[in-house]
């Protein structure tokens, strides 16, 4: 039983890094809005929850790989 869930936490692992990139395309998408708009602050802001998200994933990823030794 253990074993069948440490591998499902290894493929959410996966799914969760995944679904990150999509979101942190959505963020790119609307920071660059906020950019022609000269929103600064706001442009800062979803920089900083970019730069998060990478690490986020970065994680999550490491987490998958330690799963998986």
């Amino acid at each position: 039983m253990v074993e069948k869930q440490l591998l499902k936490l290894s493929k959410l692992c996966e799914h969760w890094a995944t679904h990150n990139d999509s979101h942190k395309e959505s963020f790119i998408k609307w920071r660059n809005i906020a950019t022609e708009e000269g929103l600064t602050s706001v442009v800062e802001r979803l920089n900083k929850a970019i730069e998060m998200m990478d690490k986020c994933t970065e994680y999550l990823l490491l987490a998958k790989n330690d799963l998986e030794k």
